[in-house]
């Protein structure tokens, strides 16, 4: 399975590296009503002719296209371009998100999240540790004093998230929640914190289901906001919040 997502990865780079048009370019309409835009529908339609050519029966749960029956019994769940409005603003922060699992979040088995700006791959298969370009990842015993969070901070944000933001010494956040977990599992970053007070703003499936599984290998943990190991089942309506970190120390820190 690794090679297969290194595979569809590169089918993204290409695609996205060969658009000619504008990538901001509104062209259709997601699975969740969202705009679907020129670099989104590119990449997505990478890995869909990718997997009918090479004849791979997986189903796939895409950010746009919703879920897609192909005679699987395990499923594909793909964001072809998590960090939409970074990639057509010019921020340098935006990814393609593969998972491979069956109904739910604990069940992904092999994840792989690649930067598209520096190419950068993570990979995780459960059981089997996580890695950076092929070299084992590790999360970082955390330290009060060179703390840094990854807090979303916008519009939609609980009011919840400043308080959290404030417990650190640095706050970032790259508006990618793939590539922001990923922070977490190689230790870049002590705490990933997603909570917003609008339902359709919550992270998705497509969103997290590879970082999730490459944090957990990496040593740390996804929760949900009840402090309970972070499930969902791989579902085109599921939304949740969560909070990610590689030591639970930090935990006591954010109370």
């Amino acid at each position: 399975m690794k090679a297969l997502l290194l595979e569809l990865a590169d089918a993204v780079q290409r695609a996205v590296e060969g658009l000619a048009e504008d990538p901001g370019d509104v062209v259709g309409q997601g699975a969740d009503g969202a705009p679907t835009h020129r670099i989104d529908r590119a990449a997505e339609d990478a890995v869909l002719q990718y997997l009918d050519y090479e004849g791979v029966d997986l189903d796939v749960l895409s950010e746009e296209r919703g879920l897609i029956r192909r005679g699987g019994d395990r499923r594909l769940v793909l964001d072809p371009i998590d960090g939409t409005h970074n990639a057509i603003r010019g921020v340098p922060a935006f990814s393609v998100s593969l998972a491979i699992g069956r109904q739910r979040l604990s069940d992904v088995e092999e994840a792989l999240v690649r930067d598209l700006v520096s190419g950068a791959t993570y990979h995780a298969e459960k059981g089997g540790g996580a890695t950076l370009n092929g070299r084992p990842i590790r999360v970082r015993p955390f330290r009060p004093d060179d703390s840094l969070f990854s807090v979303y901070l916008g519009s939609n944000a609980h009011p919840d998230a400043a308080r959290i933001a404030s417990r650190a010494r640095r706050v970032r956040c790259l508006g990618a929640a793939s590539l922001d977990l990923c922070l977490v599992a190689k230790g870049a970053a002590d705490l990933y914190y997603m909570r917003t007070s609008v339902v359709p703003t919550k992270v998705r499936p497509v969103d997290i289901a590879a970082g999730v599984l490459i944090v957990r290998e990496a040593g740390g943990e996804v929760q949900d906001l009840a402090g309970s190991p972070l499930d969902l089942a791989l579902d085109p309506t599921a939304r949740t919040d969560l909070v990610a970190f590689g030591d639970p120390r930090v935990l006591e820190a954010i109370r």
